[in-house]
C-alpha cells in the first residue's frame, strides 16, 4: 500500500491462460509447466502487494485459476487472448474507467525473483520520469514500463521491446532491481541467478520442490529439465 504521499501506482499485470504461458520451458509436462507459470505470478503479485508503491492491481486474464488465485484481493479483467499488448490495453482501459489518477505501470508476470524492496526502489525510481522502462537482463527485453498518469503509457512490448521502448521516448531506469530483470525461459536461467546470490520466490521454490527439480537435472545444453529418477 503506498505511503508515499503522492498517490499510489496502479499495475497491471497481464497472464496468458496457464494451458499456453511459457510455452517455451521445457519441462517433464505440461502441468509442470503451467504449476511453474503460475508459481511465478504468484511471486511478483507477492511482492508488488506488500510494495508501499503500489495502490492497486489490475490482473488481465482469462484463466479461471488466476481468477481464483486473485479475485478476492485484486481487480480482474477478461483477456481475449489476442496478444500482449491487447492484453495490457485492457487492463489500461479498466483504470480508465475507474479514473485512477495516479502513475501507472505495466509489469510482465514471470518474475519469480522479484522483491518488495526492489519494486520500491523501482518505482520511486521511475515517478521522476514521465515515460519509463526497465529492461530484462538480456538488454533486449523488457519487464516493466511505467508512466505519470494512464494517458501517458506508452508501451511496446514484443520482440527486441527494449529498443522499441527506447524509440518511442521511454526512458531506461538505471536501478540496481537485478531481481526485476530477470524474465525466466529456460531452467537455466532460474539456476544460474541463484548462483549470482538471488534468492526465489515461495511460491516456485515450492514447486521446484514438489516436483523434485534439483540443479543436476537442468540440462545445460538447452536449458530443459530431465524427469526425476
Amino acid at each position: 500500500m503506498s505511503t508515499t504521499g503522492f498517490g499510489g501506482y496502479a499495475v497491471v499485470v497481464p497472464i496468458r491462460s496457464l494451458t499456453t504461458a511459457k510455452s517455451r520451458l521445457r519441462t517433464q509436462s505440461d502441468t509442470m509447466r503451467s504449476d511453474l507459470a503460475l508459481a511465478f505470478f504468484l511471486d511478483t503479485i507477492a511482492a508488488l502487494e506488500r510494495s508501499r508503491e503500489v495502490d492497486r492491481i489490475v490482473v488481465v486474464s482469462r484463466d479461471t485459476d488466476i481468477h481464483r488465485c486473485v479475485r478476492s484481493r485484486w481487480d480482474v479483467v477478461e483477456d481475449g487472448e489476442t496478444g500482449l499488448p491487447a492484453a495490457v490495453d485492457r487492463g489500461i482501459e479498466r483504470l480508465r474507467r475507474v479514473r485512477h489518477s495516479g502513475p501507472v505501470a505495466v509489469v510482465l508476470p514471470d518474475l519469480p525473483f522479484a522483491t518488495t524492496d526492489a519494486f520500491d526502489l523501482l518505482l520511486s525510481s521511475a515517478r521522476k520520469h514521465r515515460r519509463a522502462f526497465l529492461t530484462d537482463d538480456a538488454g533486449t527485453g523488457t519487464t516493466c514500463v511505467a508512466a505519470a498518469t494512464v494517458g501517458a503509457v506508452v508501451h511496446r512490448f514484443g520482440s527486441n521491446s527494449a529498443h522499441a521502448h527506447a524509440d518511442a521516448d521511454l526512458v531506461a531506469l538505471d536501478v540496481p532491481v537485478p531481481e526485476l530483470r530477470v524474465d525466466v525461459d529456460v531452467f537455466g536461467d532460474l539456476y544460474d541467478q541463484r548462483s549470482l546470490g538471488l534468492t526465489l520466490g515461495e511460491e516456485t521454490t515450492e514447486v521446484l520442490n514438489r516436483w523434485r527439480v534439483a540443479r543436476c537435472q537442468v540440462a545445460e545444453s538447452n536449458g530443459s529439465v530431465a524427469a526425476p529418477s
